[in-house]
């Protein structure tokens, strides 16, 4: 793996008052980064107060690190939640922003839900919408990990959790490929299709299509493809600023302003001029 960073890294999380590294994460493997998304990560010191920019709800799975003091989640409406100091968040309802509790270094990364199912060796159910720590998933495993990326220099961390990935990865085979593809399709490509349409479409049964999200995405197809379409909206809302909201409701599949706004504020607890009034929004979008 490689890092390209911006600031200061160092060996554990900065103390200095307002000292803040950023690093994106390469992996090497060329096949393993079509699986995993948006590595990154982040040291601070322990009087940060905030974290730039809020987290949209994009329908995948982030597995996160802490190494040091792990940070708080606040929720749309001002809830904050504890982080285990290993865990997944699995966003598909309202936004949140990063809360520093104390010196840290984060390391994550996102992946689809069939990804993630197969990193987790368990189905996606009541997995959403919470932080869940990965040893309650995985066992000592994840304390195992955890250890040692504390314990590396910054410059192996990132070989640490690819070797980590790549052992989790190793029964991938055919039918996790296609079930890849399923949920790509669902989440980029449609909009407002009927269930049978996608099936349809993507060549499968209405029951086999169900039977295979309940299974490998906690989510039923068409509540992942209006997951897919709300992301593609807060994408296209920070990213073009200079598009109308009603020409955003048109792309994403919404015959008018007044319903698209409806189903968004419902999906990310603010309205889609609140979220383009946003400086930075995170969310994955298509093409990563």
């Amino acid at each position: 793996c490689q890092y390209r960073a911006t600031g200061q890294q160092g060996s554990a999380p900065v103390d200095n008052d307002d000292r803040t590294a950023f690093a994106d994460l390469t992996f090497a493997m060329p096949r393993l980064a079509e699986l995993v998304s948006s590595p990154w990560s982040m040291s601070y010191g322990r009087s940060i107060e905030a974290m730039p920019g809020v987290i949209a709800p994009d329908a995948h799975v982030e597995f996160v690190f802490q190494t040091g003091e792990p940070c708080a989640m606040r929720l749309a409406e001002g809830r904050l939640l504890p982080s285990p100091r290993a865990m997944i968040y699995a966003q598909r309802h309202g936004t949140l922003t990063l809360v520093p509790m104390g010196a840290n270094e984060i390391l994550a990364f996102r992946t689809i839900p069939a990804v993630a199912c197969v990193i987790l060796g368990r189905p996606l159910t009541d997995c959403w919408d919470r932080p869940l720590d990965l040893t309650d998933l995985i066992g000592p495993e994840a304390d195992r990990l955890l250890d040692r990326l504390a314990g590396a220099p910054p410059e192996s961390r990132g070989e640490y959790l690819e070797s980590w990935l790549i052992s989790r990865l190793n029964a991938w085979g055919p039918e996790h490929e296609r079930n890849l593809r399923l949920q790509r399709a669902l989440l980029w490509r449609f909009r407002e299709e009927s269930v049978a349409t996608l099936a349809d479409e993507i060549g499968v049964t209405v029951r086999t299509l169900r039977r295979h999200f309940a299974a490998h995405a906690g989510l039923s197809p068409k509540q992942l493809s209006m997951s897919g379409r709300i992301l593609r909206a807060c994408a296209c809302l920070s990213d073009r600023r200079e598009t109308g909201i009603a020409e955003v409701a048109l792309r994403v599949g919404f015959g008018d302003q007044a319903a698209f706004t409806n189903a968004f504020r419902h999906y990310v607890g603010m309205t889609p001029a609140q979220l383009r009034a946003e400086p930075i929004v995170h969310c994955e979008r298509i093409g990563r």
